[in-house]
């Protein structure tokens, strides 16, 4: 097991090796929980991430995928290339003041955000802790399970993307459990304007 924060159960298998282990969210958790009737939302993560990588998009490289059958379900798991050093973006600002030196930090997501829409991809759960940050604070996109790529990407669904990311952000700091920098939201839209200073 991972002593990694914020990340939920992950495992290391030495020396650079993640295993996560997909697990159903929301209402259906607690019924389900990590049994998948299809292994193809597995499949689709490992070819958008590849995609994403040969565009420069940053995101772990996946090895391989796991699937067990068992009846008429399946357990999955995906194995990826560990980010040394890294952390989740809701475990980093819980452990840093909110100042504006997180501000670049906002700017960098909103481009990595815009090169992911550029790329006609849609991350239809993307929140604050599916961004995460290398040793030198540089956001790489998580969890691509729940991607689609498309020829090109709308303005719907890049709008709703950015909508959720910044509900995700706002929720948290609802109940004062991270304090987000003051023009956060600014430096975020200057990102993915391509206007980052």
């Amino acid at each position: 097991p991972s002593n990694m924060k914020g990340r939920g159960r992950i495992y290391i298998l030495q020396p650079d090796l993640v295993v996560r282990n997909l697990s159903h969210g929301g209402m259906f958790a607690r019924i389900t929980g990590q049994r998948f009737l299809s292994p193809a939302r597995s499949i689709r993560e490992l070819e958008i991430s590849a995609f994403l990588r040969s565009k420069g998009v940053n995101t772990p490289e996946i090895l391989a995928i796991r699937i067990i059958h068992k009846g008429i379900f399946h357990t999955i798991s995906v194995i990826s290339k560990l980010v040394p050093e890294s952390v989740d973006l809701l475990t980093y600002l819980r452990e840093h003041h909110a100042d504006s030196d997180t501000l670049p930090i906002f700017e960098q997501t909103g481009d990595l955000i815009r090169r992911i829409h550029e790329s006609g991809v849609y991350h239809a759960d993307l929140h604050i802790k599916n961004i995460l940050l290398d040793e030198h604070l540089i956001p790489w996109i998580l969890d691509l399970d729940k991607a689609y790529r498309f020829s090109r990407l709308g303005f719907f669904l890049k709008h709703k993307t950015m909508q959720r990311f910044i509900h995700s952000c706002r929720k948290w700091q609802r109940g004062k459990r991270i304090m987000l920098p003051d023009g956060w939201e600014e430096a975020l839209g200057r990102g993915y304007r391509g206007e980052a200073e």
